[in-house]
């Protein structure tokens, strides 16, 4: 079992000679360098630690005064393990879901996608032309009615929720839940950028899908992503 990264990270080869100072040089683009315990450049136990404070949704104020990690660092890590978790899709979306990692730039106007199955949720930033977009929600009773995923299928555009198909019962449905849970985490924001907005989307949708784990099984599945996304052999 190894905690080193197995890839160059220059070329992604992973043949190396040992140098006797410590350090991996390359077979492939002589590339020379030092091995990393993880993508964040920093040890495992303080990126642990990161983790831990992210999950519990503590301030960067306060995991700075927790962790001793520089605040540059911090920004940029909260920053790569949110979009670690948008690349979580949960399996029963699988063949369903085409998820672009780079997310398009966020015109003027634009909505929230948000696709319900199975007591899970995905959603996405959707960029649609403003007059598009508005002449479709007018008129989205004549859009699709028979389609029977449109039930599990809702929009979010300028702060208001809107369903694609009638509610099939008058209790409260996974659509409803997950749109109050993400009012409520983005309110607490007080404000975020729209380039970042994709990042915090893919957080609290992936929150929401594991809200059923112990904090120590948050804290595996992420360190699990991390290891996977870097290629580690864990």
């Amino acid at each position: 079992m190894s905690s080193k990264l197995k890839q160059c990270p220059k070329c992604h080869s992973s043949n190396f000679w040992q140098i006797k100072d410590g350090r991996l040089k390359c077979k492939n683009c002589r590339y020379l360098f030092t091995p990393r315990e993880n993508i964040f450049n920093i040890s495992n136990e303080i990126l642990k630690e990161v983790i831990g404070e992210f999950l519990l949704e503590h301030s960067t104020n306060i995991i700075l005064e927790r962790v001793k990690i520089s605040k540059y660092k911090l920004l940029k890590i909260l920053n790569n393990l949110r979009e670690i978790l948008s690349r979580d899709i949960p399996e029963v979306f699988e063949g369903i879901i085409s998820l672009k990692i780079e997310p398009e730039p966020i015109g003027k106007d634009f909505a929230i996608g948000i696709l319900a199955k199975e007591g899970q949720v995905f959603a996405k930033i959707l960029n649609i032309e403003p007059q598009e977009l508005e002449e479709f929600l007018k008129n989205k009773e004549r859009v699709g009615k028979n389609e029977n995923w449109l039930q599990n299928f809702a929009l979010i555009y300028k702060n208001s929720f809107y369903r694609l198909s009638p509610q099939q019962s008058s209790k409260i449905e996974i659509l409803e839940v997950f749109w109050g849970y993400l009012k409520r985490k983005l309110f607490t924001k007080g404000g975020i950028r729209k380039e970042r907005l994709h990042l915090y989307l893919g957080e609290y949708v992936w929150r929401f899908n594991n809200r059923k784990l112990s904090l120590k099984e948050k804290e595996e599945k992420i360190w699990k992503l991390i290891m996977k996304t870097q290629n580690l052999e864990v």
